[in-house]
């Protein structure tokens, strides 16, 4: 009984201190993944306040000059990093919408028009959006103060002169292509910034606009996750609500669709204000990894065993008191030995971790059925051969020879290993290994534990590739090019070679847009792209650099004059036809202008680089029709 009572004693600490163990890891993964947004969220609130000071050190802002101080701020690497858009909402003067309409199309926006129509008490209209690409155009000219969640944001910025965030709303950037919940931070611009306020209404009666960016939840969110090292989070639901999080229409993201569900029955909830709004951010382990109510198979395990050893040893204490006799005595201990060879046993051939066991040679003695399952082989095949018959070739021998002198010298060695199943896959396995050792300190075996880890270096993989390649076309993003022109320039200093970059960039494509809609736009791009990455190298990187612009990497350039002729052999592959892209389309015709710069003809660095090619391709543009230019010159190649 006294062993009963401790081994009941011990499993029921051991079972609060792991929910106890489940409850720290889900707070600290909601503090982290709150941190991560935070700082996000400051980084886009750092770029409006710089939006205010352009806005308050000009009595007139142009479109232009707009779009300048995005370029200077888009060229310091990661300023812009994660940030959606950067704009300008003016309220409409003395609220005369049809002199404020004249006055826009005069100053270089022939088509601009106040929407929705109709008399309202104020009126503000959407006057600059960077980057300027066809998403972002749609949105000029919106009144979104007529729309009650934006109005609620603005008034509160505009009364408080602090930057607001609103509630969910649906973005006019939106298409019907996997549409995202969507929200906006504000930042008030006044007319006489530097004469001090007198109160809210104050604020409001010299308010000139607000400084905004647009936020696509899914893409913030992935974003802020992807800067998180922290393994528990594989697997774990993620959720985020807007204030109240008993509304289902206040969900902005669900990783795992749980929200409403059966499945979602533990979920840790932490509140984060930022800019003046609450998001309710909840966690759900995997209960694979730390179970909520602190069991797990290894303490059921250890428990059963403490039962079963404490029963057996009530039998033993009993016969040892009835007969002291000396055979029954050696006797009752060879039943001992038996017992917990077969409970050994028993443990050995249940567990859900695969086991091999090998001798001082490597030379498989024994393994469990969860071995066989995982790699194929029958126990008859993998006895008597080394473990060597699961490598995969994906190692080299200096790995094997690290993995093998910790083992030596450390008597352990835990890690990941690409290993071959009988059938020839590949999979990816967590492996641990230890020496076990005989009395005089020798190595009579060594033990591996090993467990199929495939599908989460999958989920890892699948992460990197979103947070590196455009989700429409699958080509890579912005993010991956830096790293790649980064990587090209380093290896051409030490090699001598010439890296080339070329800016491309569609003409007509707004026309595409307007006449058959976004979806077949979307079609179109991913269609450019497709025929693009036909034509260039495998060593070369193609980026969709947001909008209709592609930019080409060709880290081993010749020279200038053969990276023109790289470009009049893509600009004549955009020049054929584009068919059947959506029902009705027909064939679809574009063209396109590309500036080419040469490292280090051109540049010095990555950012001169970049900047140079864009100039190179704002010069062909200029140009109009199929045009090149290139950093140094200023007439096109035709």
């Amino acid at each position: 009984m006294t062993g009963l009572c401790i081994t009941g004693l011990w499993s029921h600490e051991q079972r609060s201190y792991r929910q106890l163990e489940h409850e720290r890891v889900e707070r600290d993964l909601a503090g982290a993944i709150s941190q991560a947004l935070t700082s996000r969220l400051q980084s886009n609130i750092g770029v409006l306040d710089a939006v205010v000071g352009l806005f308050d050190a000009s009595t007139a802002v142009t479109r232009a000059e707009f779009h300048e101080f995005y370029m200077a701020l888009n060229r310091r690497g990661d300023t812009l990093k994660g940030i959606q858009g950067v704009g300008y909402a003016a309220v409409v003067p003395n609220n005369n919408v049809e002199a404020f309409e004249q006055q826009v199309r005069a100053s270089g926006q022939p088509d601009f028009t106040v929407k929705p129509p109709g008399a309202r008490a104020l009126t503000t209209a959407i006057l600059f959006l960077e980057p300027n690409d066809w998403r972002n155009q749609r949105a000029l000219g919106f009144d979104m103060y007529s729309e009650i969640t934006r109005r609620e944001a603005m008034q509160l910025a505009a009364s408080t002169g602090e930057p607001t965030l609103s509630g969910p709303v649906r973005l006019l950037q939106e298409n019907s292509i996997q549409p995202q919940v969507g929200a906006l931070i504000y930042q008030a611009i006044y007319r006489q910034p530097d004469r001090a306020f007198n109160s809210g209404q104050d604020r409001r009666n010299r308010l000139r606009g607000w400084a905004y960016s647009p936020l696509r939840m899914e893409d913030l969110i992935n974003g802020a996750l992807a800067t998180i090292n922290n393994p528990a989070l594989i697997g774990t639901s993620v959720l985020v609500y807007d204030s109240d999080r008993t509304k289902p229409n206040n969900l902005l993201f669900d990783n795992l669709n749980l929200a409403g569900s059966n499945k979602l029955t533990h979920p840790t909830w932490l509140d984060v204000t930022i800019a003046n709004r609450t998001w309710v951010i909840g966690i759900q382990l995997d209960h694979r990894s730390l179970n909520p109510q602190g069991w797990s198979n290894a303490l059921l395990l250890q428990a059963l065993l403490g039962v079963s050893l404490s029963v057996l040893a009530s039998v033993i204490t009993r016969q040892l008191i009835s007969n002291h006799q000396a055979v029954r005595l050696a006797l009752s201990k060879e039943q001992e030995v038996s017992k917990e060879r077969a409970l050994a046993g028993a443990v050995f051939d249940s567990s859900p971790l695969a086991i091999v066991v090998t001798d001082p040679n490597g030379v498989i003695v024994q393994v469990n059925q969860a071995f066989c399952q995982l790699t194929g082989y029958s126990e008859l095949e993998a006895q008597g051969n080394k473990t060597n018959l699961l490598r995969s070739g994906r190692h080299d021998s200096n790995f094997y020879e690290q993995m093998w002198a910790a083992i030596l010298n450390k008597g352990y060695w835990t890690g990941e290993i690409w290993n071959r199943h009988r059938n020839g896959q590949i999979i990816r396995h967590e492996l641990s290994i230890t020496a076990v050792l005989d009395p005089q300190k020798n190595v009579s075996n060594f033990v591996g534990l090993l467990r199929d880890v495939s599908e989460r270096y999958v989920q890892q993989e699948q992460m990197r590739f979103l947070a590196t390649h455009d989700q429409l076309t699958g080509l890579a993003n912005r993010t991956l090019l830096i790293e790649e022109l980064t990587r090209s320039l380093a290896l051409a200093r030490r090699q001598q070679h010439g890296v080339g970059l070329l800016f491309l960039d569609l003409n007509n494509f707004k026309p595409v847009n307007d006449r058959y809609g976004h979806s077949t736009g979307d079609a179109l791009l991913t269609a450019v792209g497709q025929r693009l990455l036909s034509s260039v190298r495998e060593s070369d990187t193609l980026c969709r650099q947001g909008g209709d612009e592609f930019v080409l990497l060709v880290p081993d350039a010749p020279e200038l004059k053969q990276l023109v002729a790289m470009a009049h052999k893509l600009v004549q592959l955009l020049e054929q036809p584009f068919n059947d892209l959506a029902n009705g389309s027909g064939s679809i015709h574009v063209s396109a202008s590309i500036g080419v710069a040469r490292w280090p003809d051109h540049a010095h660095d990555a950012d001169s680089l970049i900047e140079a090619a864009d100039t190179a391709m704002y010069q062909a543009k200029r140009q109009g029709g199929d045009a090149i230019a290139t950093a140094s010159s200023t007439e096109p190649f035709r």
